[in-house]
């Protein structure tokens, strides 16, 4: 599929269109990993059981779980913010009508100074379960920044303490909540009618997220695709002007689904943001691969934000993974093994720096 800027020709294609729901996108967790999220609006189809329709949420899964074995996840948020949160562990897709919620806890960030806090969760996965998932429905008054990895218990217990003195470790097996018995898989393989992630998914430097695309946000300008197109929208984050960085997207080729990406500063949400580059393509028809497409771009030295935003479109729900990391080395001549180039550089073609100022 010919590439082509997609600013102007999704603005024709998309005037007459209307947005669909901005729902919540599950965002997996598999062992040894971390992922970084903001919560967003109210996802479409998710119960008034898990909390108001005004708070803001993010949706994860556990996956890879071990019947038998004893698990440690950890969120991590900055304490002082004055947010209220809550959270509830499920059995099953929380969307579907069979998901069993084992527990529920409701706290808050504080209002005292500002500082990384954490929150560490340890369960064991009962012997007699049938499924490897475990789903987080996490929630908040306002949109909440936090990271929740997934790890083998690391030796804390209900009794350990931050370097602050306070406890921070709940233990799910010594309160009996657990064992958590997951038996519903086949609720847990329905998506949601609505995935888009809830709220941006935000990639760190030297960091990743996988996410599939689902249906439009609302309140996305026209200008970004159709609304029956599917969407997720990633903030890059951490970014240090005059620094040069490299953007992965790793996906299924042969898949022939079609799709664009558009770059810019500030939330596309809003009034304020400002589109550097788009562009649209596929991921072809031809035998099923992993491919990657990169993106080389500099950070102007005159920013004052270190947030760049990428809107994700696609024809069809799209899996992928966004990587974020320094510049490797790869060069807009690099050749993947197949003997594609498969490198972008917006320095060489003058497109960046990126002057981030939103």
């Amino acid at each position: 599929m010919q590439t082509f800027v997609i600013g102007l020709i999704g603005l024709l294609l998309s005037c007459c269109l209307t947005g669909g729901a901005w729902a919540a996108e599950v965002v997996d967790v598999p062992l040894n990993a971390t992922r970084s999220v903001t919560t967003g609006g109210h996802p479409a189809g998710l119960p008034s059981f898990f909390g108001p329709s005004d708070y803001s949420y993010a949706i994860f899964r556990f996956t890879g779980l071990t019947p038998g074995q004893r698990y440690q996840a950890t969120l991590s948020y900055e304490s002082g913010t004055d947010i209220g949160y809550g959270h509830s562990w499920v059995d099953g897709n929380p969307f579907g009508r069979e998901y069993w919620s084992f527990t529920g806890i409701g706290t808050g960030t504080g209002s005292g100074p500002r500082r990384e806090s954490q929150q560490t969760f340890l369960f064991t996965v009962d012997p007699t379960s049938s499924c490897g998932d475990l789903y987080l429905v996490l929630k908040s008054n306002r949109p909440m920044a936090l990271k929740v990895s997934l790890q083998r218990p690391s030796g804390v217990s209900k009794d350990s303490q931050d370097r602050y003195g306070y406890y921070y470790v709940t233990d799910f097996d010594a309160d009996r909540t657990a064992p958590f018995l997951l038996k519903r898989c086949t609720a847990a393989a329905v998506k949601p009618a609505s995935t888009l992630p809830s709220g941006f998914v935000e990639v760190p430097v030297n960091g990743n997220a996988s996410v599939t695309t689902g249906p439009r946000p609302a309140g996305l300008p026209n200008f970004f695709g159709p609304g029956d197109y599917f969407y997720t929208l990633f903030k890059l984050v951490g970014l240090v002007p005059g620094q040069r960085y490299e953007v992965t997207f790793s996906f299924d080729f042969g898949a022939n689904i079609g799709y664009g990406h558009s770059w810019g500063d500030g939330s596309p949400l809003s009034r304020d943001y400002r589109h550097f580059t788009g562009i649209g393509t596929g991921t072809g028809s031809g035998p099923r691969r992993e491919d990657h497409k990169k993106f080389l771009f500099s950070v102007d030295p005159h920013s004052s934000s270190q947030a760049l935003y990428i809107v994700f479109s696609s024809n069809r729900p799209m899996p992928l993974k966004v990587a974020l990391q320094r510049a490797s080395g790869v060069t807009k001549d690099t050749q993947d093994r197949y003997g594609y180039y498969y490198v972008t550089d917006f320095d060489a073609d003058r497109t960046a720096p990126f002057l981030l100022t939103r």
